[in-house]
Order: structure tokens, then C-alpha cells, then sequence
């Protein structure tokens, strides 16, 4: 399983950059994961739109949304062009009573995914936990041949997310501020203190660091990082490749 990252930024991305999107490849297929502000760019790089096998969405807002209408039309006019035959599955967290913000289109479709579901596609299973976030939102644990990848998409810490990082191979977290700042939690994130934490109780054998600040000195979140976990620690940036 290779994994790689399109976009590390949080809010918006950085000039030619792209916010969260993640490529995962296995057996001759993929798979997007979220789809932030200029991830389509970024996935063009590495696969044309119509090889896209599935899309999980962890949650609703822009950063991770925002070019999931474009990826639509892109379906659409590969389904109309026969590059794509099947309608591209689009997987959604969103709660049961809440209505989804997107809607199916001519080359995708749009299915709910949601806190203890599971998906399987191949050798590769895929579950969702609770994370915590503004918005309704999933964190996923990526299963592949005795391999774990886990991510936790946008979350404060809490020690639940312990269970569902234990003991994988590659965690990437959302790294979103520094460890001075310590009320991170009021804004739906982790800062770097709080992810070391969540590697080291974890037991996580390399940790990513992602959803990246926008201020201070990007290069020090690892060091904060460092200070409380003593394995693999990388910094996201767009064409990262992660083995698993």
C-alpha cells in the first residue's frame, strides 16, 4: 500500500498547494481521501481523475471538501467521453439525521459512511471512529496485508483515539498548532505536544505530521513532537510517498 500526500495544509493551501488529500494505491487500484482546495491538481499529477477507484470523505468542511465539486464534473465528463463506465463511489461522513451536502452526478454517486462502519474493497478493509471536530467527522484505520495505516483526519485529543492508532505502522495526524498552544482543544485540533502523545500511547511506529499551521516555524512542530515520542517522525508536503 502506498500512500501519498496531496495536500498537507489546514485552512487553505499555500501558493500551488492543496489542503488535505491523500492518494492510496494497492492491488492496480485507488482511492482519494478527502479532497481539500487544489487536491484535483495535485492528484493529476500521479493519476488521471478516471482511474480513481473510490473517495472517502472524513468530514464536510471546505478544506477537505472544497474541490470534491470539481472531482464531480471531472466524472462527469469522463462518463460522457466513456473513460469511465462505472460511477465513481463517493463515500461521505456525515450524521444519519443530517442531509448530505453533495448529491449524486452522471459518473459518481454519493454514499454515508459513519463512526464504526467498516468498508472493504479488496485486501484492503477500512474503518471509521469517532473523532472530535466541529463538524461531524471520522478518523480511518487503513488494514492491508498485516499493515495498519491510521488517519485521524480533524480531532482534538482525546484518549479513545488511542484504541484505533494502537500499534500501526504509519499514523497521520493533524498537526495543527504548536505546544504552547495548550487550548487546541476549543478549536477542534491537536497541537504537537498532543500528537506526540497520541504516537508515543499508541505505540506507532512512524508518525506524519499534517494539516499544517499557516504562522511560526513549520520545522518545529517535529521537534515539539520529539520531545514526548521517540519514534519516526516526517513532515507532510505534497509528493510525500509512505510504503506501508
Amino acid at each position: 500500500m502506498r500512500i501519498t500526500v496531496l495536500g498537507p495544509w489546514g485552512a487553505y493551501p499555500k501558493a500551488g498547494d492543496a489542503t488535505a488529500g491523500y492518494l492510496i494505491e494497492y492491488d492496480n487500484r485507488s482511492m482519494l481521501v478527502d479532497c481539500g482546495s487544489g487536491v484535483l491538481a495535485q492528484l493529476q499529477k500521479y493519476k488521471p481523475v478516471y482511474a480513481l477507484n473510490s473517495v472517502l470523505i472524513s468530514h464536510r468542511h471546505y478544506d477537505h471538501v472544497a474541490d470534491l465539486g470539481c472531482l464531480q464534473y471531472a466524472c462527469l465528463i469522463d462518463a460522457d467521453l466513456d473513460h469511465r463506465r462505472e460511477a465513481l463511489p463517493i463515500y461521505i461522513a456525515e450524521e444519519p439525521e443530517r442531509e448530505l451536502q453533495f448529491k449524486p452526478m452522471k459518473g459518481s454517486g454519493i454514499e454515508r459512511i459513519y463512526a464504526g462502519g467498516r468498508l472493504t474493497e479488496g485486501e484492503l478493509e477500512v474503518s471509521f471512529f469517532k473523532t472530535f471536530h466541529e463538524a461531524y467527522c471520522v478518523g480511518m484505520s487503513f488494514s492491508y496485508k498485516g499493515k495498519k495505516a491510521v488517519y485521524t483526519a480533524d480531532t482534538y485529543y482525546d484518549d479513545s483515539l488511542i484504541m484505533h492508532c494502537a500499534d500501526a505502522d504509519v499514523l497521520i495526524a493533524e498537526t495543527s498548532f504548536y505546544a504552547d498552544m495548550k487550548d487546541a482543544r476549543n478549536y477542534g485540533h491537536m497541537n504537537a505536544a498532543e500528537v506526540g502523545r497520541l504516537a508515543k500511547e499508541a505505540g506507532v511506529r512512524k508518525v506524519v505530521l499534517t494539516h499544517l499551521p499557516h504562522f511560526g516555524s513549520v520545522p518545529q512542530l517535529a521537534s515539539e513532537v520529539a520531545d514526548v515520542y521517540d519514534g519516526e517522525i516526517v513532515t507532510a508536503y505534497s509528493g510525500l510517498n509512505l510504503d506501508v
